[in-house]
């Protein structure tokens, strides 16, 4: 199996179980940090920290996380106000959610919008998925392979919703470094009431929309509490893409936490995801990983119904879509382009679609050699 198959199937089998640890919801009210001044720690050097972190293995936390997207996208029709998991909600605005982790086994995460909120627990062989808006619930049970690997919590592209928490988007970030990567430290800082390092990630490699990543480092621990992601575009001061914890607590979250009881009266669907793959997913034939590091394509395959619902005619015909077709360029190939500060999306005339934090040239050739 090639290097490209084994990621992409990875990446399918997780789109249950990282569902129970995406944090995404409501408006954030309290800043991801705050200190009267940079903490005195002891010191490291840059290649000792990201050891450190690649190396951290804390198996229970708690706490509350922010996440905040600025990829220059329109605020997008959908259930964002109602602490919806939709894609709307994840790429647009500030974001918050309250998130327990006891292992591999057990995690469960509260989305919390204005009048709403979601529930997604993840309890050894079971995944439920509640959301408030439509009283609906969603059981999935996993088979052996999934559940054995339902805590390892590693994100493989920036599509998962692992990648909107701190552990996640750190994960991704790791899993890019290369030896042309720039590896420093700026000014330490306290995220969540905790003494952090600051490990600054620099892309060397040409074609990747980020200029650099800084991760806010437990200092005791070394678990990431913050990530920020920065454009290469000079003009842009603010981070493109942050995700940081807002309070934490390393206590073991008690087992009840982990508990889920069906609300009254909502409605009940129980599927089996096995054999690697979610019920629901992307067959991991369709999907594979092009290049490496920092300018990582994904490209994946689309079937007849897909390719439909991403004609012009039908994005400009769905409210939840008219808004996002408006970015969308048009190639004289007949490709279509859309591009944010972030991750650039290109859909080519033959039914395929590539994604990365890439420029567009990159989606471009990757098209063209595959």
């Amino acid at each position: 199996m090639t290097r490209s198959r084994r990621s992409a199937r990875r990446r399918v089998a997780w789109t249950v179980p990282l569902a129970t640890v995406a944090v995404v919801g409501g408006a954030i009210a309290v800043p991801l940090s705050a200190s009267a001044g940079p903490p005195d720690l002891d010191g490291t050097t840059p290649e000792a920290l990201l050891a450190a972190v690649r190396t951290a293995d804390v198996q229970h936390l708690s706490g509350q996380v922010a996440e905040t997207a600025r990829l220059g996208l329109p605020q997008l029709p959908g259930q964002s106000d109602d602490a919806s998991l939709s894609w709307q909600t994840l790429v647009t605005g500030t974001n918050t959610a309250r998130v327990a982790v006891d292992g591999p086994d057990r995690q469960r995460l509260a989305v919390l919008g204005t009048l709403a909120e979601s529930d997604v627990v993840h309890n050894g062989g079971d995944v439920w998925t509640y959301a408030s808006s439509s009283h609906e619930v969603d059981h999935v049970v996993l088979s052996a392979d999934l559940a054995d690997r339902a805590g390892a919590m590693v994100p493989q592209d920036l599509a998962d919703p692992m990648a909107m928490t701190p552990l996640g988007a750190a994960q991704y970030v790791l899993d890019a470094v290369t030896p042309t990567t720039g590896v420093s430290m700026a000014e330490n800082t306290r995220v969540a009431g905790q003494d952090a390092y600051s490990l600054v990630l620099t892309p060397e490699q040409a074609g990747s929309t980020i200029s650099r990543v800084v991760i806010a480092v437990d200092a005791t621990r070394h678990t990431p509490l913050r990530v920020e992601i920065f454009n290469a575009d000079a003009a842009t001061t603010d981070a493109v893409f942050e995700t940081g914890f807002t309070s934490i607590s390393y206590d073991r979250p008690s087992a009840a936490t982990f508990d889920f009881a069906v609300p009254a009266g909502a409605t009940v669907t129980t599927h089996r995801a096995k054999d690697g793959v979610a019920a629901g997913a992307t067959d991991p034939a369709a999907a594979q990983v092009l290049g490496s590091g920092w300018t990582s394509v994904v490209e994946y395959t689309l079937d007849a119904e897909a390719r439909a619902a991403l004609a012009p005619e039908a994005l400009t015909a769905s409210s939840s879509t008219e808004a996002m077709s408006r970015l969308v360029t048009e190639l004289p190939n007949g490709d279509r382009l859309l591009s944010t500060a972030l991750v650039n999306v290109l859909q080519t005339a033959d039914g395929r679609v590539l994604a990365g934090a890439v420029q567009p040239s990159v989606l471009q050739q990757a098209a063209t050699t595959g």
